[in-house]
């Protein structure tokens, strides 16, 4: 949001929209019990305004978390409130509450987006995808259509480089190889609707490209003919030898 309004404002911004979401009644209570907690902890340090630095600091001394909670698991006791800020953040930065999790089974598309997603999921079978890496494709999509659809976006073509831009900001705390990943699936679909007729745009062009990562092997100081037979050494007779000869491959 360009405007930042108080934090007290904020949370009540964010109760209201996670009620026009179907939240559940119990769900928003915690969240408002959470929020006051937050509100009277940057009362303490006389702060009108939520920041990320706030969050983090709320978590250190509330819950002695100092975990990167983009990055690492967060610990049971402080997940609530790790949430909890990450609502107050997101929708101070974007305007929206950004799902973080779609469930697998029973996906309702968005309306406005139905036709061109069941077309997709189409031209990945016809392109014989796995069932697997289907799977992990359309879920991939469906955060940024969640995302387009929170965002009152109703149309392909209302897609621009400032939503992709935005929506990136979303998942920038992924790691690289996660990163590339998303990167690849969203340039596909985008140059999907523009190839199939549903953009006037080849908006693919506007996704950014990842920098190449790099993993160098493990390194290894055997020789190919000496695993061999060292492999072969093993007796693979008895219950002891197959062990072994399974912890050596």
């Amino acid at each position: 949001m360009e405007t930042k309004i108080t934090i007290k404002d904020l949370s009540q911004v964010v109760l209201e929209e996670l009620e026009k979401m179907n939240y559940a009644y119990n769900s928003i209570c915690g969240f408002r019990a959470s929020f006051n907690r937050i509100i009277a902890f940057a009362d303490e340090l006389g702060e009108a305004h939520f920041t990320e630095a706030l969050g983090n600091e709320y978590l250190l001394q509330k819950y002695d978390c100092t975990v990167n909670y983009y990055l690492e698991t967060a610990p049971r006791k402080a997940r609530g409130a790790i949430r909890s800020i990450r609502l107050l953040g997101d929708y101070q930065l974007h305007g929206i509450i950004v799902r973080r999790i779609v469930k697998k089974e029973g996906y309702i598309k968005p309306p406005q987006f139905e036709e061109v997603l069941t077309a997709y999921e189409n031209e990945c079978r016809n392109n014989q995808y796995s069932l697997r890496g289907m799977r992990t494709k359309v879920q991939r999509l469906y955060f940024f259509i969640d995302y387009l659809a929170l965002r009152n976006i109703n149309n392909v073509d209302d897609i621009n480089a400032e939503v992709i831009s935005n929506y990136l900001k979303t998942i920038c705390h992924h790691h690289e190889k996660s990163m590339a990943a998303i990167l690849t699936t969203l340039r596909v679909f985008l140059r999907f609707i523009f190839v199939n007729g549903y953009s006037t745009n080849d908006l693919s062009l506007l996704v950014p490209k990842q920098k190449k990562y790099y993993y160098p092997a493990i390194p290894s100081t055997w020789e190919p003919d000496e695993v061999k037979r060292m492999l072969e050494s093993i007796d693979r007779g008895n219950p002891a030898g197959k062990r072994d000869y399974a912890i050596l491959l």
